[in-house]
């Protein structure tokens, strides 16, 4: 699989400080951040999927390790041996061996199968998950700067100029910003909806890779 291209969120800095003078860099930054993180949360844009893992005998919990600088916010599918798993509600089962059909995820990154494996196996199960920048994240996705960096910066610039009594600070323009994150970010929702949410495992890369 292709490595990820990645920038830093400086690279974000030309699309968010003009608008925002005399505000601290790292404050921009932060907020930048933090705008990216919502911003992948709501509209899951980033997807990634996994290498194929080995499963083992009576173990029916896998967690899906993401790359540095990203968090799991949901597993959007799990196939085993090539074939779709069903996913489960929170109802409770048994963890009785036999041949995995169905997958709950009991939380971000982290899938049960059921039934449990009967057998060890390698390269049988693979997910495609949802991910976002970590809170901690130095870089993120370039394709977030490259198609969504106007939308992040404006989730940013409404937060930082809400800030009060400061050089920056303007309520009236923030909620001109919000508006745009907010509706770019509902644009997106409704892409993907009408594409399915829960889409099909693609093998080949995309330009999340």
């Amino acid at each position: 699989m292709a490595k990820l291209l990645t920038v830093g969120w400086r690279e974000f800095m030309p699309l968010a400080q003009p608008s925002l003078p005399r505000c601290p860099a790292p404050q921009i930054i932060a907020e930048l951040r933090n705008s990216a993180i919502k911003f992948c949360k709501q509209t899951r844009v980033w997807r990634h999927v996994s290498d194929l893992m080995d499963v083992y005998k009576g173990d029916c919990r896998y967690v899906f390790v993401p790359q540095p600088n990203a968090t799991v916010v949901d597993t959007l599918e799990a196939r085993f041996n090539d074939c779709s798993l069903l996913e489960l509600d929170d109802r409770v089962v048994r963890d009785e061996p036999g041949i995995p059909e169905y997958y709950q995820v009991e939380e971000p990154g982290l899938v049960r199968l059921i039934p449990c494996p009967r057998e060890d196996q390698s390269a049988m199960l693979q997910t495609v998950n949802v991910l976002a920048p970590s809170v901690t994240a130095a870089t993120c996705p370039k394709f977030l700067l490259e198609t969504h960096g106007l939308a992040i910066a404006a989730g940013a610039k409404a937060k930082l100029m809400l800030v009060p009594d400061k050089v920056w600070s303007d309520p009236a323009r923030s909620q001109i910003e919000q508006r745009e994150f907010d509706g770019a970010m509902a644009e997106i929702r409704v892409r993907e909806m009408r594409g399915g949410t829960n889409r099909k495992l693609e093998m080949r890369g995309g330009n999340y890779f």
